[in-house]
Formats: C-alpha cells, sequence, structure tokens
C-alpha cells in the first residue's frame, strides 16, 4: 500500500519542518501545492524531498487542495495542514494500514490538539475531530470554501475514528494568530454569501470567526440559527453550544437565557462533563445553589468516568475541572462541611495549582477551617484562650 502526505501552503517555512518529520518515515511520498510563498517554504519543501507544484491563490481552499489529490499517487492521503505534526510519527503507518485493511472504512476523523497559549509549552485545549487521513479516490473531494471538509459526491463518507496514534498537535490557533485567521476567514465567508447566497451550512463557520473577534452578538445570533437548522458538519454542535454561552456570558447577557442554552446541550448531548459544569455555572448565578451542586457533580463524575465512543468536539480541559472541584469547594463550604470541601479543593489545586481564583478560594478556606477549629477548641484565631 502506498500513502501520500500532501500539503497546500503559503509562507511556512517555521512551520513546514516540524510537520513533514512527522510523517516523513510512514509515507511514500509528498506533495506539496505552494500558493504564491515568499520566503523559503518552496527550497524547505524540496529539501524535503517533496515535489512541489504551484497553484494561484483564487480565495478557495478546497480547490488547491483537490489540485493537491490529483498529483497524488497514494492509496490513502495524509493531509494535514502545514502547522500540524502527529505526535506520535513512529505509530502513524500502522494505525493508517489498520484502517486501510477495513474495506468500509473511506475516511478517518483524527484528534487535533490545539495549543491556544503563546507559551510552547502551555496546555493543550481539549481535542476536536477532523478528518486528516483518507482513500484517494476520485469520489472523495473537498468542498467548501473555507473550512474545507472531504465530501462524497456531496454527501458525508464513512468515517472511522482514530485512537491517539494518530492525533496531532496544532499550533495554528495560538491567540496571536486567531485574530488574523478569524478576519481572513470571515472575508471569504462573506464573499461567498455574495456570489451564492447565505447557505444553511455556512452558519456553522460565521460562528468561530465572530467569536474570535469578540463580536458576541453575532456570534451568539448565528450560532443560533445553526442550532435551529438542520445543518451538519462533520464537527458536532458542541462548539455552537459553548460558543453561544460564553457568548452570552461576555456579554453579561441573560442567565435565563443561558440556563435554557445548557439545558438543551444536557438533553442532547447528556454523558459529557462540559453542559453539566454549564448549568452549575449558570444556577449558581442565580442563587439556586442545591440544583447547581447537583450538576457540577454531574459534570465531575462524567470527567471522572468518560463514556468511551462519543465522538463529539469538547472543551472540558483539566483546567476546566478545576474551576468545577473549586467551585463545589466552595458549595461544600458554605455547607460548613469542610472535610468535603478540602477533598475538592485538593482535587482543584491538582488539576491546575496556578489559577489565581482558585488559590483565593482555597485561602478563604483555610481561613474559615482554622476559625472554626480555633472556636470548637475554645481558642481565638491569636491562640489565646476563649471566654
Amino acid at each position: 500500500m502506498k500513502i501520500s502526505a500532501c500539503y497546500i501552503v503559503k509562507n511556512e517555512e517555521k512551520n513546514l519542518p516540524a510537520s513533514i518529520e512527522s510523517l516523513q518515515s510512514a509515507v511514500d511520498e509528498i506533495i506539496v501545492v505552494d500558493t504564491g510563498s515568499t520566503d523559503g517554504t518552496v527550497e524547505i519543501a524540496k529539501k524535503y524531498g517533496a515535489q512541489v507544484f504551484h497553484f494561484d491563490w483564487c480565495d478557495d481552499f478546497s480547490a488547491p487542495r483537490n489540485f493537491a489529490l490529483e498529483k497524488a499517487a497514494g492509496d490513502w492521503i495524509i493531509f494535514p495542514d502545514a502547522d500540524e505534526s502527529f505526535r506520535y510519527p513512529e505509530m502513524v503507518r500502522e494505525a493508517v494500514e489498520e484502517f486501510a485493511a477495513d474495506d468500509d472504512t473511506e475516511a478517518v476523523m483524527v484528534h487535533i490538539y490545539n495549543q491556544t497559549g503563546t507559551d510552547e509549552n502551555d496546555d493543550a485545549a481539549a481535542p476536536i475531530w477532523i478528518c486528516r487521513i483518507f482513500r484517494n479516490r476520485s469520489d472523495l473531494r473537498y468542498r467548501g470554501r473555507i473550512h474545507e471538509n472531504i465530501s462524497k459526491n456531496g454527501k458525508l463518507p464513512k468515517f472511522a475514528y482514530a485512537d491517539e496514534r494518530l492525533s496531532i498537535f496544532h499550533t495554528g490557533y495560538r491567540r496571536e494568530i486567531s485574530e488574523e485567521k478569524a478576519k481572513r476567514n470571515l472575508a471569504l465567508l462573506e464573499r461567498e454569501v455574495r456570489e451564492n447566497g447565505e447557505q444553511l451550512g455556512l452558519w456553522l463557520y460565521f460562528v468561530p470567526c465572530y467569536f474570535d473577534l469578540k463580536q458576541y452578538d453575532e456570534a451568539l445570533r448565528y450560532a443560533r440559527l445553526a442550532l435551529d437548522s438542520q445543518a451538519q458538519a462533520i464537527t458536532g454542535r458542541t462548539e455552537m453550544y459553548h460558543m453561544a454561552i460564553e457568548s452570552l456570558r461576555q456579554m453579561n447577557g441573560s442567565l435565563e437565557e443561558m440556563l435554557q442554552l445548557a439545558d438543551a446541550a444536557v438533553s442532547e448531548f447528556p454523558d459529557i462533563p462540559e453542559f453539566h459544569g454549564e448549568r452549575g455555572m449558570i444556577l449558581c448565578g442565580m442563587g439556586r445553589l442545591s440544583e447547581a451542586e447537583e450538576a457540577l457533580l454531574k459534570s465531575i463524575y462524567y470527567f471522572e468516568n468518560p463514556v468511551e465512543d462519543i465522538h463529539v468536539d469538547r472543551y472540558f480541559t483539566k483546567k476546566t475541572a478545576a474551576i468545577v472541584y473549586s467551585r463545589l469547594g466552595e458549595l461544600f463550604m458554605m455547607e460548613n462541611n469542610m472535610e468535603e470541601a478540602a477533598a475538592y479543593f485538593d482535587k482543584a489545586l491538582f488539576c491546575d495549582d496556578k489559577n489565581q481564583s482558585i488559590l483565593e478560594a482555597r485561602n478563604r478556606f483555610l481561613h474559615q477551617a482554622v476559625e472554626q477549629l480555633m472556636k470548637e477548641s475554645g481558642t481565638d484565631a491569636h491562640g489565646g484562650a476563649g471566654k
């Protein structure tokens, strides 16, 4: 079996070497389609033995991708972005060959871990599912001006879901890069609407653009349109719920509206921690503390006991869990259940010991715990005997 790696690139001299090195041992050829680089990208690609082709940029990401597919001779395609690298290079070929042995599998979804900070060592966000591997067949081609997806004659191909052997690390959504990409993508989407009208599926892609640009009113509007429609995307609806709730939060919107969205999300995705956690935080803000505690405990249950084979985009990380643990600590502290409160603050700090709000909440807990011990022992906070 022959495997082709394909790229479309423009000014990727800083990213391309790491990406190619992460898959070079797994593939039989490398196809690089350059859309107008002015740096050393082309020379670097040739240095790694890639076949380099030039393609005039036409404001359509699918066009150069499909051009690359026409040049590829492999039975299977690996098509990463230039700022993506496989986390386990030595496992890539074996894993692809396993999927190739299943005649029903046409394309493979892999976990992408987006690095969102400016620090190379910053924690990656929760992974999302994206198709980066598929059979090289004429009926499998890219569609969409941006957020292009692999399509089988206009429909979704038969996907399989990869384990962590094929997981990918992505640096392209660092905060300093994200706004620039959002502006570019929004311009392309607006052009698509001008030329072809407002299409159902486009609503899904307007949302992250407006969200990254902090235009939360528009992000919320398009998220609601997407959620209320039958629009389908390879990625799940979890992102739409998350961005709708977070947009309302950023605008100091109605807690009732936020709760309605969280309730709908829990109904649709009951077995993941994200939306139980959202419900709990919203209910805290509404003063409905017993309901909040119940929701937050459910969130932690699904974080600690994840349900297998749920293939939706996620955003509940260890840092998110730390916030939920800390809030539970505060709730148990209010109930004067200091033993439970201590346990949850310990879990919060285990997940994130740098969150200032969590550290302050734990300090308040320690102060209250000391005062309670002093009161019970008949001493004051300064060690003197009480009256």
